[in-house]
């Protein structure tokens, strides 16, 4: 039940409700800030109002504030902090396995090897909060080794192929762009440009579901590569090369993410740094005898072990 602090009418839903503040001549952001305001927790402003969610999930309005904010406390302060804020998401969203480096990323939290370095073992520190955990933390860089005889699929509807140094033969895929036609490697990997990655994670989401799906009940991986980097993807509203037309905001995008990083436990997001990067990335992956299922990749290509 939701209740109007204006004239204390109990609502079912929180849409009903945020349609009753019309009749009080509110937006939403004016009602949250005014009978319920958040506040920075080192400047004192108050908390930016995108949707209720980010409204009461934030404590800070940026990740420099956080940063700075952190920078002041103790290193048991920063703890108390951290693990509270693992905790509630856990409750709140009811998360199963410990956030990965995209999920952290993608919200206003320190990235994985922060938290690593802080508590010493990132990974023991989420399995204590009842987290369940899929990834090791890496010490060193994804084993592989190139090897001669095999070649590389490429599905017959992908429109812009990558250049790669590699033989490679066009098939139909049931689902992915690329694979390797080795028996024993069920690793398919789905490319996407950065417009691409946007119309997947909005309107294209359910059909993307029902390909995740089909890797599901082909006993495969399906590791999703974007070939732009990360930062760029969290604010591609700023950019100049995607199309003033979409009118979705990365905080709805990511958060289609998490929720497939969370629902599905053989998908993977990885985000590069250009298609050269892509072709790289993905020999190593497709050549490392299946390591890299043990490990969060996005991490591995953050701390430049991939």
């Amino acid at each position: 039940m939701v209740k109007c602090k204006i004239c204390n009418v109990e609502f079912v839903t929180d849409k009903s409700f945020h349609g009753h503040l019309k009749s009080h001549q509110l937006r939403m952001v004016e009602y949250y800030q005014t009978h319920e305001p958040r506040h920075d927790l080192l400047t004192g402003e108050l908390i930016n109002f995108k949707n209720k969610d980010y409204y009461f999930s934030n404590d800070f309005n940026n990740k420099n504030s956080m940063k700075k904010w952190l920078s002041q406390q103790t290193a048991e302060g920063q703890k108390e902090y951290l693990k509270k804020l693992l905790s509630q998401r856990k409750q709140k969203h009811n998360l199963i396995y410990a956030p990965t480096e995209v999920e952290l990323r993608s919200i206003t939290s320190p990235p994985v090897p922060y938290y690593h370095k802080l508590f010493l073992d990132y990974y023991d520190i989420c399995n204590s909060l009842g987290y369940k955990i899929k990834y090791a933390y890496p010490k060193e860089a994804l084993k592989y080794k190139i090897k001669d005889g095999f070649s590389i699929y490429i599905d017959t509807r992908e429109q812009m192929p990558l250049v790669i140094d590699y033989p490679t033969e066009i098939k139909g895929l049931k689902f992915g762009d690329y694979a390797i036609n080795d028996p024993n490697n069920k690793c398919y990997i789905e490319r996407k440009s950065i417009s691409d990655f946007i119309g997947t994670m909005s309107g294209g989401y359910e059909r993307f579901c029902r390909e995740i799906e089909r890797s599901i009940a082909a006993e495969a991986n399906l590791i999703v590569l974007i070939e732009r980097p990360l930062q760029e993807c969290l604010s591609f509203q700023h950019l100049d090369y995607v199309s003033k037309k979409i009118k979705v905001t990365p905080e709805f995008v990511f958060f289609n993410v998490r929720e497939l990083i969370q629902k599905y436990t053989n998908v993977q997001f990885l985000f590069v740094d250009g298609r050269e990067e892509c072709v790289r990335v993905m020999k190593r992956i497709f050549f490392s005898n299946g390591e890299y299922k043990k490990y969060d990749l996005q991490l591995m290509y953050d701390l430049k072990l991939l």
